[in-house]
């Protein structure tokens, strides 16, 4: 792979199976295509947001729902996942510029709302911080199935990292109060 900056538009046209006039009817310039791809990628997530705010059961299961729908989506379109990755860890330069952070802000704070909305009675956490843990893990997950095959991004796996985040969520097991196990040890 040549990476962007190595790709010229004929050669991006040739892979695509079309003329450079069809491309430059539909983008600007490569930098455009850039953009624009960069834009579908982060737009596939909003929508399975955006299922979720409607989406009326717990907690749990909104963000299981989330997340397994993150998995899914690196299942089925893993090179524009690796895409994601290549441009979120290029050097500087290296692509047009941007703000996948800013993008990602938007998602964590949609998430925080959902926590808000949902949080049991009763319980003092951080929303902001319950959202960035849960995309924060995500991501791990993610990249280590992308260098290893392992885990499985699945129902199950989701299931787990929600748990491991929010062992409230979980029906008939209550967390441990103030950080402190059985017999007063922490």
């Amino acid at each position: 792979m040549k990476g962007y900056a190595g790709s010229s538009i004929r050669e991006i046209c040739a892979a695509a199976g079309i003329t450079k006039p069809v491309l430059y009817y539909h983008f600007r310039s490569k930098e455009h295509l850039y953009q624009e791809l960069m834009l579908d990628l982060f737009k596939q997530t909003r929508k399975n947001l955006l299922r979720l705010s409607i989406y009326r059961g717990s907690l749990r299961d909104r963000l299981v729902r989330y997340v397994s729908s993150e998995f899914r989506n690196c299942r089925k379109d893993p090179n524009s996942v690796r895409f994601l990755f290549r441009s979120m860890f290029a050097p500087e330069g290296e692509f047009p510029y941007f703000n996948i952070v800013e993008q990602y802000r938007r998602e964590r704070e949609i998430i925080a709302m959902f926590v808000r909305e949902r949080m049991p009675a009763g319980r003092s956490s951080n929303p902001e911080l319950i959202s960035g843990a849960l995309m924060g893990i995500m991501l791990i997950q993610i990249l280590e199935f992308f260098f290893t095959g392992r885990p499985k991004l699945s129902r199950q796996t989701a299931e787990n990292l929600v748990d491991l985040l929010l062992p409230f969520s979980q029906q008939g097991k209550a967390p441990i109060p103030n950080g402190k196990a059985k017999g007063g040890r922490q």
